[in-house]
């Protein structure tokens, strides 16, 4: 007959019955438990089955391998760190197992010839078996933290870069839409642009003597001009097999690029700000242009009160940052930006990001938002751009 200590064990049972149920209900909830969480869960059950096991023969008990599945668990589900620590735990309950433990008849050990239980718990409580099944369980823990840890962690790798994946491959269809809807309305909008530009020279010569709608004329002119030259490029760039690159000096790069596109955004005050010290130089590739005004553009629209442009450089890479001073971009409309069509501005396509960020990282590059905080209160955005001196070969191809 088994005399166990039924009382004190069915608590430890209801006990762990209860944090479980407290784990499902939490599993849930929207927010996914952090690995901190669920490693708590986990080294209550080893703490929990310790007081079973001590309550029951301890170490001598042969369901004290259940050990295994707790770190079995933690392998397959936490980071290794988290696994090794939990390894450790159930190792070192184990080891005391050996010789802290309520003993049961039937599962002492018969060796040396001791006679009675007393002799046994102490004399030979260290029982070559015994000590086997240790070793035994000190070398499958430590398989397991290993091998099924680093499993488990090249699986999650897999399933990110999936993750990535399908998000790349919903990204460039939906450049791919916008560039069929963009060849099409560059065809359709020559004519209309050669028209406007033949009527801005009738009215020029017609209406001379005025100098203030003169000035009108030429700036309508100008716009229509930059639309026109916009146009052109698009066609010419169509084909990325025709692409050359071009090797500037990144800040004479940008600064091409700020004056081009103040001649779009006169209106809008913008502040600069360099590195000290000569300018490396990149290859810039023609498509990162027009990613870039795009980003000054979105910038622009949520502040035009003015921004802020920096620009820095290490020995392999170079950045901009774009400071704004809107009313910022909420968390999660800032998560889906760039990836998908989504737009923060009333009447806007969302497509402007997408297309830039798609472009950069084609380039080996980076977009990232981030929210400036003053007062406690989202006070604006800051959009870095991080480029690599030399883009991939193959960006140029893709």
């Amino acid at each position: 007959e088994l005399r166990l200590q039924y009382t004190a064990m069915a608590g430890i049972l209801l006990l762990l019955a209860l944090c479980n149920g407290a784990l499902y209900l939490r599993l849930r909830s929207r927010t996914m438990p952090s690995e901190g969480e669920f490693f708590l869960h986990l080294l209550l059950d080893v703490l929990g089955l310790s007081l079973l096991l001590y309550l029951s023969g301890g170490a001598n008990n042969p369901f004290v391998s259940y050990f295994l599945v707790s770190v079995t668990i933690a392998a397959a589900t936490l980071a290794w760190t988290w696994t090794a620590l939990l390894a450790s735990i159930a190792l070192a309950c184990y080891s005391l197992l050996l010789f802290f433990y309520a003993p049961l008849e039937p599962f002492l050990p018969h060796s040396h010839g001791a006679t009675t239980a007393e002799d046994l718990h102490g004399a030979v409580a260290l029982d070559l078996h015994i000590v086997g099944m240790w070793l035994n369980f000190l070398v499958s823990a430590s398989l397991i933290t290993w091998f099924v840890a680093q499993m488990a962690a090249e699986i999650r790798r897999q399933q990110e870069g999936l993750s990535r994946y399908r998000e790349d491959t919903l990204r460039n269809e939906q450049v791919l839409a916008v560039a069929t809807q963009a060849a099409g309305a560059a065809h359709d909008l020559g004519t209309p642009l050669g028209t406007m530009t033949l009527i801005l020279k009738d009215l020029q010569l017609d209406h001379g003597h005025d100098p203030v709608l003169t000035q009108e004329l030429h700036t309508l002119q100008q716009q229509v001009e930059t639309c026109r030259k916009a146009l052109q490029q698009l066609s010419r760039q169509a084909d990325f097999r025709n692409l050359q690159r071009e090797k500037l000096p990144v800040d004479s790069f940008l600064s091409q690029l700020l004056g081009q596109w103040q001649l779009l955004r006169p209106e809008v005050p913008c502040r600069f700000q360099w590195a000290p010290g000569p300018a490396p130089e990149a290859d810039v590739d023609p498509t990162l242009n027009q990613a870039l005004i795009n980003i000054l553009n979105n910038a622009a629209d949520a502040s035009p009160q003015g921004m802020e442009l920096q620009l820095d450089w290490t020995d392999s890479h170079w950045r901009l940052r774009v400071r704004d001073f809107g009313a910022g971009v909420p968390r999660e409309l800032r998560e889906q930006l760039g990836t998908r069509v989504v737009s923060t501005k009333e009447g806007g396509m969302g497509i402007g990001l997408v297309l830039s960020q798609a472009t950069i990282n084609r380039l080996g590059g980076k977009v990232s938002l981030y929210p400036q905080m003053e007062q406690n209160q989202i006070r604006g955005t800051l959009t870095e751009v991080v480029l690599p001196l030399k883009p991939p070969r193959a960006a140029g191809h893709a």
